[in-house]
């Protein structure tokens, strides 16, 4: 029987003690990243962004990584294609056994995923250890690629919760049961997550005045490297993914609680953020705005109607029902994030032209 996550200990208690084991940097491994990370001079990755994931492949018998996390995140792990438990990262310097099994020396592909938000902190991947060889990644990159921004229904708060009046915890956090990673499925896309719970495009999720401060909110997280980082600017220039498509899922907390802001405001801010990630990454890209609040459906309709290559996806109504559906502090649980992405696929789908992959 394979053994995957079979030790999680510090490093000073020592690991894999295989002669044959061979250790590299994460920077030196040849892995494949994908969403916003930063190399250090060390050799380590940092990213604090849900859902950045890393694909590894090698020929042998063991795997392990050397993480640090400055609170307490939770990683999906996908091993040749099954998922498995998540597993937890607290503190410094803990090795995590990925996989461990003497008799299956042939290749295999494994996928860890930052299922938590960068509220639960920020990661750094030291290094990877192999009992065999590692394998290039090269090819491992899907013709497709899509950047949600957005904030708790894109983070996947609750998504692992099955009663709406559960509080929330990281544990039942999970990026990976999203309406934004099902679209990206559908259409056979690698995918990145710019999103922060209870963040608005002008405010905020219960804030006293009508706009918030503007670093706090996704207007300005959007353009960077780190969420919880208003000093690291993203270099979208030397990216090294560069989106076909954009899909923004925020207003939700701008209309949340009163006061809420203008709706002139809201669409002053709106049309700003995308002239702003269309200068980014190209003025042709296409942009669907899916709207969750009631409020914001209309200004988010007119909107649109006057902006080109860019589509509204309405979620507002009873896209999901208020009981099976609701996880975490009445967030839509996977169910309820499956009866969204039905939506969204579709009007994406009009928007883009794709087709579902096969």
């Amino acid at each position: 029987m394979k053994k995957f996550l079979i030790a999680i200990m510090l490093f000073a208690m020592g690991g894999c003690c295989n002669s044959s084991e061979q250790t590299l940097s994460a920077v030196e491994a040849p892995i494949r990243v994908v969403g916003r990370t930063a190399e250090l001079a060390d050799g380590s990755i940092q990213f604090d962004w849900s859902g950045v994931y890393i694909d590894i492949r090698f020929k042998g018998t063991y795997l392990a990584i050397e993480l640090s996390d400055t609170k307490c995140n939770y990683y999906n792990l996908v091993v040749d294609g099954v998922a498995q438990e998540k597993f937890k990262s607290e503190g410094e310097h803990t090795t995590v056994v990925l996989f461990d099994d003497a008799s299956a020396k042939g290749e295999h592909h494994i996928r860890i995923q930052k299922a938590t938000e960068a509220e639960q902190g920020r990661t750094t991947i030291h290094s990877l250890s192999v009992v065999g060889k590692f394998l290039p990644t090269d090819g491992l990159a899907l013709p497709r690629h899509i950047e949600f921004y957005g904030d708790s229904l894109t983070c996947g708060y609750g998504t692992e919760s099955l009663s709406g009046s559960d509080p929330f915890l990281a544990e039942t956090e999970n990026c990976c049961y999203t309406y934004a990673a099902l679209t990206a499925e559908h259409f056979g896309a690698d995918y990145n997550l710019i999103s922060h719970s209870g963040r608005g495009l002008v405010r905020n999720y219960g804030d006293e005045k009508p706009v918030s401060e503007f670093k706090t909110t996704m207007s300005s997280r959007a353009f960077r490297t780190f969420d919880e980082d208003e000093n690291s600017a993203w270099d979208f220039q030397h990216s090294p993914y560069r989106p076909d498509a954009i899909v923004i899922t925020l207003g939700t907390n701008d209309f949340s609680t009163q006061p809420h802001p203008e709706k002139e405001v809201y669409v002053e801010g709106y049309r700003t953020l995308i002239a702003k990630l269309r200068e980014a990454w190209g003025e042709e890209i296409p942009v669907l705005c899916v709207v969750h609040s009631p409020h914001a459906v209309e200004c988010v309709g007119q909107m649109v109607a006057e902006i080109e290559k860019c589509e509204m996806a309405d979620i507002s109504g009873d896209v999901y029902n208020r009981t099976t559906d609701l996880g975490a502090s009445e967030h839509p649980n996977r169910h309820g994030q499956a009866k969204m992405a039905a939506i969204v696929i579709d009007r994406f789908a009009q928007l883009t032209g794709w087709e579902a992959a096969e």
